[in-house]
């Protein structure tokens, strides 16, 4: 391994992403001894050309900055360097894809990208602007500055990050420089490009040039007479027609060339582009983002599940340096005093880290354990993990509930309040009924909301029960004699590793706190991962079966005649989500972007065409499961003679 992978500081990198005119991107690991600290995103400014001293002037601001802007949008627990003279700024691996090489792969792929979804990834984008303005840098609020796409990364569970704040002063001054102004121009305000500064409004315009390529699938041109033209009549990508008027709107106010006429906060913005999407129009859900970036990346993020799988468990001592002393940096006053407190929080993490470290990989002179007291102990610790995280989930749900319903109910108190004394005659009806799809919209969002808390709920009854059951066969099991407890041994390559042992318990009493045992002539599964007790028949997340659905038989689509009533021929696509059943048969299919410009009829035929198609059904553990995935079908209508 000495040989394949080449060493930046204390970081070790793992592959290259992209390369763009700000440098490059990697996916590395921060190096710690023999082992990874963490995985990280790295972004080295490691262009041609590139002044580098500018955008290292900017490395305490930028690392101050990080510790105290934390937000859901906002990378997390970035940092800023310099090693050799190269800048950088690493952050925490997640898995993500880049979102300039999300926008050249729809391009290339020809796989156009929902209103609904590109809303959505700039809408994030905006709450991440949002958080940021709440932070005070030298007494002013914290803007962005130098907001691109190679600086924003989409998770491949439809999450939006933005990187880079604290660097924009430092990136600003190499726009001089021929590779990094082409690589931005599309996306700065006229201001910047005029070397003016940065404000909350040009942060706008960013949110706005990068809207129009998600839509439009080409960036805004670098020149201003170029940009005016094209948002006169803008078209959606692939001929999929104009850009609807309602976004244009938006992007026409956005994209103004004068500041002044632009939405004045990130946040002004994100609260227009909500009454878009929550209007009633629009359905956007970050479910939905994460299948499109599942089925536009399914292979490379499988590929990618497995080499950081196998990275973390790289020994690179042979790369691991230790520190360089530095010398200490004048004291700089801190954005806020909540830096002082991430700070301390930091360091707690880092202490108990450093505790569970030495504890768990480190013990000396451990006592031996045997296989089964390794599992149980394995088994606890992905129990405990997992409640934590269901935990977590509930937590926030139950607070983004909350907030639905006093949203509904501010909204039904204002329809009240109308429809009641002389105020109701001056409510316009258009008014009162965009109100009330406003509403309808809220309270729907209020049932999926209340829905997706229930089935938390049920997983973690269902894990809690698991982890009883589990609790209950390892007493089984360590109450048998030794002579009835089978060697395990090692299994074939070609048999699921996940694959549970099974012991009989005929002899076996029954625990002082557990469920009834079964009948006697019953075998019960001594769990060995998180895989275990799935069992013929379940509904399995597509991400965690072993073998995906694989397609047997496509039934075509049989375009309805009343649909070809047009007088020119129209294409578009419809991507659907299709529940496989054990049998690689079809329960259920759901539209999840109907065809555009809208055809029910269309939309209607995919669906019947989707349920008359045949899979190799999906397994877990080595049983037939069922899962969901998703269809996409392009469909070309002729105008009939």
């Amino acid at each position: 391994m000495a040989d394949t992978y080449s060493s930046f500081g204390k970081f070790l990198l793992l592959k290259q992403r992209s390369q763009d005119g700000l440098g490059t991107l990697w996916r590395a690991g921060e190096m710690e001894h023999d082992s990874f600290r963490r995985i990280v995103w790295l972004r080295r400014f490691d262009q041609t050309g590139l002044n580098r001293a500018a955008l290292s002037a900017e490395i305490a601001a930028a690392n101050q900055v990080s510790q105290v802007l934390k937000a859901t949008n906002v990378v997390r627990n970035a940092v800023c360097g310099s090693e050799d003279g190269v800048p950088f700024a690493a952050w925490d691996y997640v898995p993500a894809q880049p979102l300039d090489q999300l926008m050249a792969r729809a391009a290339s792929e020809q796989f156009p990208i929902a209103i609904d979804n590109a809303l959505l990834i700039v809408e994030k984008m905006a709450a991440a602007l949002a958080a940021a303005a709440a932070v005070e840098v030298q007494g002013e609020a914290l803007v962005h500055g130098f907001l691109v796409p190679h600086l924003v990364m989409i998770g491949n569970d439809g999450e939006a990050m933005v990187a880079g704040f604290g660097l924009a002063r430092g990136l600003r001054a190499n726009l001089d420089r021929v590779a990094l102004k082409r690589t931005a121009a599309p996306y700065l305000a006229p201001e910047v490009l005029a070397n003016g500064p940065a404000t909350r409004r040009s942060d706008v315009y960013s949110l706005g040039a990068i809207l129009f390529q998600l839509l439009c699938g080409q960036p805004l041109p670098a020149d201003p007479a170029g940009r005016a033209a094209a948002l006169e009549h803008p078209s959606l990508a692939f001929e999929e027609g104009p850009v609807p008027a309602d976004v244009l709107a938006i992007l026409a106010k956005t994209l103004s060339p004068k500041a002044d006429d632009r939405f004045a906060t990130a946040a002004d913005f994100k609260r227009e582009l909500e009454k878009l999407l929550y209007g009633g129009a629009y359905s956007p859900t970050t479910f939905n983002l994460a299948l499109f970036m599942d089925r536009l990346y399914r292979n490379e993020i499988e590929q990618e599940d497995r080499e950081v799988q196998r990275e973390r468990g790289l020994d690179v001592a042979a790369h691991y340096q230790p520190p360089k002393v530095e010398e200490p940096e004048p004291a700089r006053a801190a954005p806020s005093r909540t830096g002082m407190l991430a700070a301390i929080i930091g360091g707690a993490v880092i202490l108990l880290g450093v505790i569970g470290y030495l504890v768990f990989s480190r013990p000396a002179s451990p006592p031996a354990l045997d296989s089964d007291a390794q599992k149980k102990m394995l088994q606890e610790l992905v129990n405990t993990q997992v409640a934590q995280a269901l935990q977590e989930k509930e937590n926030q749900l139950r607070q983004e509930l909350e907030a639905e319903k006093a949203k509904t109910e501010e909204l039904r108190k204002q329809l009240a309040t109308q429809k009641q004394g002389p105020a109701a005659r001056q409510i316009s009806p258009d008014e009162q009924q965009r109100l009330q799809r406003e509403l309808a919209s809220r309270e729907a969002e209020q049932k999926r909301k209340e829905d997706e808390l229930a089935k938390v709920k049920q997983q973690q009854e269902a894990e809690a029960a698991k982890a009883r059951q589990q609790q209950a066969q390892a007493s089984a099991r360590a109450a048998l004699p030794p002579t009835a407890i089978p060697t395990a041994v090692a299994a074939p390559t070609a048999v699921p590793a996940a694959v549970a042992t099974r012991v009989p318990v005929a002899a076996v009493p029954p625990p002082t706190a557990a469920p009834p045992p079964p009948p006697p002539t019953a075998e019960v599964p001594v769990t060995t991962g998180l895989g275990s007790g799935v069992r013929e028949g379940d509904l399995v997340d597509f991400t965690q079966v072993d073998v995906q659905p694989q397609s047997l038989v496509e039934a075509k689509v049989t375009v309805p005649r009343i649909a070809m009533l047009t007088r020119s021929a129209v294409s578009g696509y419809v991507i659907l989500r299709v529940l496989v059943n054990e049998k690689g048969g079809v329960d259920d299919v759901q539209v999840l972007r109907p065809f555009q410009p809208a055809r029910p009829e269309i939309d209607k035929a995919c669906i019947e065409a989707v349920k008359q198609n045949r899979y190799r059904p999906a397994m877990k553990d080595g049983h037939q499961v069922k899962t969901w995935i998703t269809v996409t079908k392009q469909i070309v209508i002729q105008p009939a003679r």
